[in-house]
């Protein structure tokens, strides 16, 4: 004799066969809405929001809404939130590692010092780091760290880098656990770069292939510049969304 399906395993493919109809971007009703819909509870339809999201058919942006995604292979993600790239790969529903981890101390030179509002010459600590998705290189992230401007400065900042715990942690919460004020807010921008050689040896990329480059200044609680980051992601693994609402 068949087994029955559960409540949740119905309402899964019912929502499911709707998703595949509808196009990309396209925004799912409300938790609310859905319970009306489909006599269920939130709980149930929560966890059918989740399942799909790890199915990657749809993407959840925390205030916004849920969306439709089509291409299942791809980390989607959007920029309106800072929550770090291990949690932007694992919320797509892949595994998340990071592959290469370095760092040292650098001297900011003009253009570094104008992004952080410093001297020229102070020591910055630069990271560089590579983050995959399911064994695949995503993002390369070159972060550099006002160290100067945290307790202990840069000594500090070296010597917790170095400890186990360190690539547990995203940059975010390492600062925020071990020093001063967390990350608030970020200032973004995107470009359109071409692959290097270092970059295709990092990402596994040809060079000369399209790049897209993610430049950030993160600030404090005090609105003081703690970090400027330069994320270059491949595309082909990692697409990101930006939602427009009209004003």
């Amino acid at each position: 004799m068949a087994r029955r399906k559960s409540l949740y395993e119905i309402i899964y493919s019912q929502i499911e066969k709707e998703v595949q109809k509808m196009s990309d971007g396209t925004q799912l009703p409300s938790i609310e809405k859905l319970c009306e819909d489909y006599g269920a509870s939130k709980t149930v339809l929560r966890e059918v929001i989740t399942a799909l999201e790890k199915d990657g058919l749809v993407v959840r942006r925390q205030g916004l809404g849920t969306f439709v995604v089509k291409d299942s292979g791809l980390v989607h993600t959007g920029i309106e939130y800072l929550r770090g790239l291990t949690r932007i790969i694992s919320s797509s529903g892949k595994s998340a590692e990071l592959i290469y981890d370095k760092f040292r101390v650098v001297k900011a030179d003009r253009r570094l010092a104008e992004k952080l509002e410093m001297p020229e010459n102070e020591s910055l600590v630069l990271t560089e780091r590579v983050y995959a998705a399911d064994g695949i290189p995503a993002i390369f992230a070159r972060t550099y760290i006002a160290s100067e401007r945290i307790p202990g400065k840069t000594e500090a900042l070296l010597k917790t880098l170095e400890g186990r715990k360190a690539k547990e942690l995203v940059l975010f919460d390492l600062l925020e656990e071990n020093f001063k004020d967390p990350i608030r807010y970020a200032i973004a921008e995107i470009e359109s770069r071409l692959v290097d050689e270092e970059l295709a040896g990092l990402l596994e990329m040809r060079s000369g292939e399209s790049i897209v480059l993610l430049k950030e200044v993160h600030r404090d609680i005090k609105n003081i510049p703690m970090l400027y980051s330069e994320d270059f992601i491949n595309t082909a693994v990692f697409r990101i969304h930006v939602l427009r609402k009209k004003i």
